[in-house]
């Protein structure tokens, strides 16, 4: 899973087409909700897009 704790992010990254699986309370501040995605290499590289920065892969796909 791809744990996302920006709600913005996470309204960017549903735009995008990406699937929200569920929510739940931040376990740390119960007033935030963190945002659960599948994990694919594609949610990787667009929320890198989305953050201004350069995806890099730093492991092995296999």
């Amino acid at each position: 899973m791809q744990l996302v704790y920006k709600k913005q992010l996470m309204v960017d990254l549903v735009k995008l087409g990406h699937d929200l699986e569920y929510t739940a309370r931040n376990r740390n501040n119960m007033k935030y909700q963190v945002y659960f995605f599948p994990w694919s290499q594609q949610i990787e590289r667009d929320i890198a897009k989305l953050n201004g920065q350069e995806y890099v892969r730093d492991y092995d796909e296999g």
